[in-house]
């Protein structure tokens, strides 16, 4: 059980932090280099795409994460436990922060942005890079609890 748990835990670790990694490397620089309506027709359209599997993933690796701590003693468990507890930070940081700013940017009219749509934008971008390093880190201590 303690291999489903592993691979699980590799897989969707993999796919959400690169899921993450390429919008930090791919879409943000092009995103900072728009102009204000023009971000938000292709943040929105980026985020119609992403929201649907990149947060299942997130549960995913969080859950098999845990799953796989217990199961397997020694010196893999408490990396595991850090990559867990990683994930919750990510998860806590997104619900609490990110969600509620692409909500802001997403709801607002492209023909009028709104007088802080930078700054939203700016705050956007400073939190998603915090969310690539943090899930990059948690993806190396995964992998590493799977080969100790």
């Amino acid at each position: 059980m303690i291999r489903v748990w592993a691979i699980t835990m590799l897989i969707s670790g993999g796919l959400f932090a690169g899921g993450v990694v390429w919008i930090a490397w791919e879409r943000v620089p092009a995103w900072l280099a728009a102009d204000f309506p023009e971000f938000l027709s292709t943040f929105a359209h980026t985020l119609r795409r992403v929201d649907r599997l990149q947060p299942a993933l997130l549960v995913i690796f969080t859950v098999s994460t845990v799953g796989f701590a217990p199961g397997d003693g020694g010196s893999s468990r408490t990396p595991a436990l850090v990559a867990a507890g990683a994930a919750l930070v990510i998860m806590t940081g997104s619900v609490a922060w990110l969600v509620p700013l692409q909500r802001r940017m997403v709801a607002c009219d492209a023909g009028q942005p709104p007088p802080d749509g930078a700054e939203l934008r700016a705050q956007w971008v400073r939190g998603h890079s915090i969310r690539a390093i943090v899930s990059v880190l948690a993806l190396a201590l995964s992998a590493a609890a799977a080969v100790a």
